[in-house]
């Protein structure tokens, strides 16, 4: 008997367990599927207590908010509790285990190529928010710090200082907040090498950024616009559907937590409106499609109409918002020495950089476009 199929016998499934097996590879939890004598399959999680250093804290968030949309008569993870009534098992190494009913009848997507399932997948991350815009209550900061740009900046600017992996050729300055206004982008004049050379002028890109992310991080601080329950993880294969295409519901529900919803919504068009993959080595690939741009907020804007006005005028900034976070700690990990990210190669996290500050730039050139769009939906809605 494997330590899945030992661990599954600790919930409360009615019907005798016939078969336990590994179900993907999954970024960050070890994850199984149950069948059963019966119809009904369930799902077996091992929880990474690594990334998620209070696990109970965390399934008591997803008990709470599953149960206030179960609550409206919507679909949403039904959780198994264990026979002495907790919502987690921990076994004798100290790893955490939970388990959910399996949803049948559904459909998941890795991927979205087509304007209606971009549309949907707004609607799906819409939604999800919506369902829990009224709830009431504190819930457990899962990820504390998460989005905090704030504390980002102090980790990059530590990160260029100490230049742990000797990337940044041990020159001094390139901590300074303010860019070097001698630095050009040929590099005439300068005596550095070249991968030293690109790698001080894309830390140059975040210290010019750095008080626009700080005036809108301001606003989250300040609460004009304010903490709701958002998910923080809002990629399409994060929902299901139904065969119709219709958004079923919301899953993998770990990372939600109280923050902005515009954190969920930037990071949707971060990846959606992304014409090629997060890694592609030739940043003039990479651009933000405005016709995917406009059918993932309209999906979204069709559901979440609870927003205030600062966060509506928020809505389009919020996307360069979390693309700059990312570039930023793509470039970060690479100037400590790749100790976060998992890399394929030696310049997998500098690739990842290059390619996110192109989606940047686009997004950028785009916004006037962007912020257009946004106000045309909003009209029609």
């Amino acid at each position: 008997m494997t330590d899945a199929q030992l661990i599954v016998t600790h919930f409360c499934i009615p019907e005798p367990v016939t078969k336990v097996a590994a179900l993907g590879e999954g970024y960050i939890n070890d994850t199984f599927l149950v069948e059963t004598a019966g119809t009904q399959r369930y799902i077996l999680q091992r929880k990474n207590k690594t990334i998620f250093s209070n696990v109970p804290g965390m399934m008591d968030n997803i008990a709470r908010i599953t149960e206030h949309i179960r609550s409206k008569g919507q679909e949403t993870l039904q959780l198994l509790a264990t026979e002495d009534g907790k919502w987690f098992y921990t076994d004798n190494d100290g790893e955490y285990w939970a388990c959910c009913v399996f949803i049948e009848n559904s459909v998941s997507y890795e991927c979205a190529d087509t304007p209606g399932l971009i549309r949907s997948g707004g609607m799906g991350v819409g939604q999800f928010q919506s369902l829990l815009a009224d709830f009431e209550g504190t819930l457990e900061e899962t990820l504390p710090g998460f989005h905090n740009i704030r504390y980002r900046f102090e980790q990059f600017a530590e990160a260029v200082k100490n230049d742990a992996a000797g990337r940044l050729g041990g020159c001094s300055g390139a901590d300074r907040e303010e860019p070097e206004e001698s630095e050009t982008e040929s590099g005439e004049g300068s005596s550095e090498e070249p991968g030293v050379r690109e790698l001080r002028q894309l830390v140059n890109e975040i210290w010019r950024r750095k008080p626009a992310m700080m005036d809108f991080y301001r606003l989250i601080e300040n609460g004009d616009i304010p903490k709701r329950i958002s998910h923080n993880d809002t990629k399409l294969s994060n929902f299901l559907f139904r065969k119709d295409g219709s958004v079923l519901c919301a899953i993998d529900l770990d990372t939600v937590m109280q923050s902005s919803v515009l954190y969920d919504y930037g990071d949707a068009i971060r990846s959606y409106s992304n014409t090629c993959p997060e890694d592609e080595k030739d940043p003039g690939k990479v651009r933000m499609d405005p016709e995917r741009f406009t059918a993932f907020t309209e999906g979204y804007l069709s559901e979440a109409r609870f927003l205030n006005k600062t966060e509506k005028d928020r809505l389009v900034f919020s996307a360069l918002y979390i693309t700059y976070e990312q570039y930023l700690r793509f470039l970060m990990d690479y100037i400590n020495g790749d100790t976060y990210y998992k890399i394929r190669y030696p310049t997998h996290n500098l690739v990842r950089a290059r390619a996110q500050l192109a989606l940047l730039k686009s997004m950028e050139a785009h916004y006037n476009l962007m912020q257009q769009t946004v106000k045309t939906i909003l009209i029609n809605f």
